[in-house]
């Protein structure tokens, strides 16, 4: 059970009232719902890099996977298993994401970008070497996206284990993208 109630949809303000009616109904918005002021900005920075970033969408899994991996957030790997798996990615490409680096399942660039991953998280700021091999398959714009990507996975990380959001009792039919892109739009 989680540490805070979910709110009641009857009490939010109206804007995240609208939203939260829209999106898939995970136990993580439900709860981000009663956030306040936060929660309709938030959730369009989520689209944004979801929906219409500059990673490749298989990348964008791999990273998410293994925040979600590093920080101990079984909610969070659970749930983009499931994206994964519906974006096409293979169970073993999957489970590699929590294994040892390199990995013969992932490229060049997919080895290079969870490396540095992995130093950005334990280390705050990666080192220089990590870095640039990077950002040699990335781009600069590709960087920035990623080093958000990482930050808000640890920030999502800790909120769900800070609030010991529970898994859903069963799991929704979809991978939910589509729904937080459309309820954004909706939203206007």
């Amino acid at each position: 059970m989680a540490r805070l109630p979910y709110p009641d949809p009857a009490t939010l303000p109206p804007a995240a009232r609208e939203l939260s009616a829209r999106l898939p109904q995970l136990n993580i918005f439900r709860m981000l719902a009663g956030s306040g002021p936060s929660f309709v900005p938030f959730m369009a920075l989520i689209n944004a890099y979801l929906n219409e970033g500059l990673l490749d969408a298989e990348l964008r899994e791999l990273v998410i996977l293994r925040v979600g991996h590093l920080c101990g957030s079984g909610y969070e790997q659970h749930q983009h298993r499931r994206v994964s798996g519906m974006l096409g990615m293979s169970p073993e490409r999957i489970a590699a994401a929590e294994g040892a680096l390199p990995s013969p399942l992932f490229s060049e660039a997919e080895n290079a970008v969870l490396a540095f991953t992995d130093d950005q998280v334990a280390n705050v700021k990666a080192e220089a070497r990590l870095f640039a091999e990077a950002r040699k398959h990335l781009g600069d714009a590709g960087m920035q996206e990623l080093v958000i990507i990482i930050g808000i996975y640890l920030l999502v990380c800790r909120y769900l284990e800070t609030f010991e959001i529970e898994l859903e009792e069963t799991d929704i039919a979809t991978s939910g993208l589509d729904e937080i892109r459309r309820s954004m739009e909706s939203h206007g």
